[in-house]
Protein backbone atom coordinates (compact mmCIF):
# COMPACT_ATOMS: atom_id res chain seq x y z
CA UNK A 1 0.00 0.00 0.00
CA UNK A 2 1.51 3.24 -1.07
CA UNK A 3 -1.18 5.77 0.25
CA UNK A 4 -1.98 6.34 -3.47
CA UNK A 5 -6.15 5.66 -3.01
CA UNK A 6 -8.02 5.76 0.17
CA UNK A 7 -10.73 3.57 0.30
CA UNK A 8 -14.20 5.39 1.68
CA UNK A 9 -16.94 2.79 2.43
CA UNK A 10 -17.34 0.87 -0.53
CA UNK A 11 -15.41 4.04 -2.96
CA UNK A 12 -11.85 4.41 -3.28
CA UNK A 13 -10.63 7.79 -4.33
CA UNK A 14 -6.82 9.49 -5.08
CA UNK A 15 -5.86 10.50 -1.99
CA UNK A 16 -4.66 13.56 -3.59
CA UNK A 17 -5.46 15.26 -7.01
CA UNK A 18 -2.17 15.45 -8.28
CA UNK A 19 -2.10 11.32 -8.31
CA UNK A 20 -5.31 11.68 -9.98
CA UNK A 21 -3.94 13.97 -12.04
CA UNK A 22 -0.70 12.24 -13.13
CA UNK A 23 -3.00 8.52 -13.61
CA UNK A 24 -5.18 10.71 -16.03
CA UNK A 25 -2.36 11.90 -18.25
CA UNK A 26 -1.07 7.95 -18.60
CA UNK A 27 -4.53 7.71 -20.30
CA UNK A 28 -3.98 8.39 -24.45
CA UNK A 29 -6.05 11.35 -25.08
CA UNK A 30 -8.08 9.51 -28.01
CA UNK A 31 -9.01 7.10 -25.27
CA UNK A 32 -9.93 10.11 -22.98
CA UNK A 33 -12.02 11.66 -25.26
CA UNK A 34 -13.92 7.57 -25.88
CA UNK A 35 -14.80 7.40 -22.21
CA UNK A 36 -15.58 11.02 -21.70
CA UNK A 37 -18.27 10.34 -23.59
CA UNK A 38 -18.90 6.93 -22.38
CA UNK A 39 -19.08 8.33 -18.77
CA UNK A 40 -21.43 11.01 -19.68
CA UNK A 41 -23.41 8.59 -21.47
CA UNK A 42 -23.83 6.47 -18.62
CA UNK A 43 -24.97 9.12 -15.81
CA UNK A 44 -27.62 10.08 -18.76
CA UNK A 45 -29.20 6.56 -18.99
CA UNK A 46 -28.74 5.55 -15.35
CA UNK A 47 -29.95 8.28 -13.85
CA UNK A 48 -33.71 7.98 -12.31
CA UNK A 49 -35.60 10.42 -14.30
CA UNK A 50 -36.04 12.37 -10.52
CA UNK A 51 -32.50 12.50 -10.26
CA UNK A 52 -31.32 13.89 -13.57
CA UNK A 53 -31.13 17.53 -12.04
CA UNK A 54 -28.67 16.12 -9.20
CA UNK A 55 -26.07 14.72 -11.66
CA UNK A 56 -26.46 17.03 -14.78
CA UNK A 57 -23.59 18.97 -14.51
CA UNK A 58 -21.20 15.94 -14.63
CA UNK A 59 -22.72 14.71 -17.50
CA UNK A 60 -22.82 17.70 -19.07
CA UNK A 61 -19.17 18.46 -18.06
CA UNK A 62 -17.84 15.01 -19.19
CA UNK A 63 -20.10 15.17 -22.47
CA UNK A 64 -18.46 18.55 -23.18
CA UNK A 65 -14.58 17.03 -23.13
CA UNK A 66 -15.91 14.88 -26.49
CA UNK A 67 -17.68 17.79 -28.53
CA UNK A 68 -15.37 17.99 -30.75
CA UNK A 69 -16.00 14.26 -31.84
CA UNK A 70 -19.72 14.33 -32.21
CA UNK A 71 -20.58 14.58 -35.69
CA UNK A 72 -24.11 13.43 -35.73
CA UNK A 73 -26.47 16.51 -35.78
CA UNK A 74 -28.97 14.61 -33.84
CA UNK A 75 -26.53 13.90 -30.95
CA UNK A 76 -24.93 17.09 -31.24
CA UNK A 77 -28.27 19.18 -30.85
CA UNK A 78 -28.97 16.87 -27.89
CA UNK A 79 -25.77 18.31 -25.75
CA UNK A 80 -27.10 21.58 -27.02
CA UNK A 81 -30.00 21.42 -24.79
CA UNK A 82 -28.28 19.48 -22.22
CA UNK A 83 -25.92 22.51 -22.03
CA UNK A 84 -29.09 24.79 -22.10
CA UNK A 85 -30.39 22.89 -19.25
CA UNK A 86 -27.71 23.05 -17.31
CA UNK A 87 -27.19 26.97 -18.37
CA UNK A 88 -30.50 27.43 -17.02
CA UNK A 89 -30.12 25.46 -13.65
CA UNK A 90 -26.36 27.74 -13.19
CA UNK A 91 -28.59 30.87 -13.84
CA UNK A 92 -31.05 29.42 -11.38
CA UNK A 93 -28.26 29.29 -8.88
CA UNK A 94 -26.79 32.35 -9.55
CA UNK A 95 -23.68 30.76 -10.87
CA UNK A 96 -23.38 33.05 -13.78
CA UNK A 97 -19.84 32.45 -14.91
CA UNK A 98 -20.84 28.76 -15.05
CA UNK A 99 -23.76 29.23 -16.79
CA UNK A 100 -22.17 31.64 -19.94
CA UNK A 101 -19.59 28.39 -20.16
CA UNK A 102 -22.51 25.46 -20.77
CA UNK A 103 -24.33 28.36 -22.58
CA UNK A 104 -21.31 28.87 -24.86
CA UNK A 105 -20.61 25.52 -25.04
CA UNK A 106 -24.26 24.90 -26.31
CA UNK A 107 -23.91 27.33 -29.00
CA UNK A 108 -20.82 26.14 -29.82
CA UNK A 109 -22.12 22.87 -30.70
CA UNK A 110 -24.46 23.37 -32.75
CA UNK A 111 -24.50 22.45 -36.32
CA UNK A 112 -24.49 24.60 -39.57
CA UNK A 113 -27.84 26.06 -40.10
CA UNK A 114 -29.16 25.79 -36.63
CA UNK A 115 -31.18 28.56 -36.71
CA UNK A 116 -33.14 27.15 -39.56
CA UNK A 117 -33.27 24.10 -38.27
CA UNK A 118 -33.58 24.65 -34.64
CA UNK A 119 -34.86 27.91 -34.47
CA UNK A 120 -36.07 27.95 -30.93
CA UNK A 121 -33.23 26.22 -29.19
CA UNK A 122 -30.51 28.60 -30.85
CA UNK A 123 -32.57 31.73 -29.96
CA UNK A 124 -32.86 30.48 -26.48
CA UNK A 125 -28.92 29.50 -26.07
CA UNK A 126 -27.93 32.95 -27.62
CA UNK A 127 -30.51 35.06 -25.28
CA UNK A 128 -29.62 32.86 -22.01
CA UNK A 129 -26.29 33.33 -22.97
CA UNK A 130 -26.75 37.25 -23.26
CA UNK A 131 -27.98 37.30 -20.32
CA UNK A 132 -25.38 35.47 -18.59
CA UNK A 133 -22.79 37.20 -19.62
CA UNK A 134 -24.77 40.67 -18.58
CA UNK A 135 -24.61 39.57 -15.58
CA UNK A 136 -20.90 38.66 -15.38
CA UNK A 137 -20.37 42.26 -16.76
CA UNK A 138 -19.51 41.63 -19.94
CA UNK A 139 -21.88 44.48 -21.46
Amino acid sequence: DEGLLKKEGSTYMFAHDQIQNAAYSLIPENDQVRMHKQIGNLILDHAQDDKINDVLFIAVDQLNRCKKTITKEKERTQLAMLNLKAGEKAMSLATFLNSASYLKAGIDVLCDGHWERCYDLSLHLHNLYSEAEYCNGHF
